[in-house]
């Protein structure tokens, strides 16, 4: 499962997000905590959803960079936030887009180097 990476505490789809799950066609391995995390490359697309929130996302790499447009919205009137979080391949902090307010709405693109990033979606 090479597509899919993390250490052991991780949960699915390739890191711990705490609270969250994500839904995508890529390869998924569950955790114990009810988790999940994508690592994606070149040319893939993501819209994953959590009780509460939801994303989606587009990985494009040229010359050398990957690149990650999207967004990450709040679902739900709980009080809480949707949040898109996660690193790059060379374990850089990707930063947290963070969308707080039932129907709110935050896009996001940011570019680094590389061709893959890990990626998460959690409501806390």
């Amino acid at each position: 499962m090479s597509f899919v990476k993390k250490a052991a505490a991780v949960a699915a789809l390739t890191g711990a997000v705490v609270g969250g799950s994500l839904i995508s066609s890529a390869p998924a391995m569950a955790g114990t905590d009810g988790v999940v995390t994508i690592q994606g490359t070149c040319g893939d697309k993501f819209s994953p959803s959590v009780g509460g929130g939801s994303a989606a996302w587009t990985i494009t790499c040229t010359s050398g960079k990957v690149a990650v447009n999207g967004w990450v919205k709040d679902t739900d009137a709980d009080g809480k936030a949707a949040e898109v979080y996660g690193t790059w391949e060379d374990g850089t902090n990707f930063g947290t887009v963070r969308a707080g307010g039932e129907g709110t709405k935050k896009e996001f693109n940011k570019t680094h180097a590389g061709s893959h990033v890990y990626l998460y979606l959690r409501v806390i």
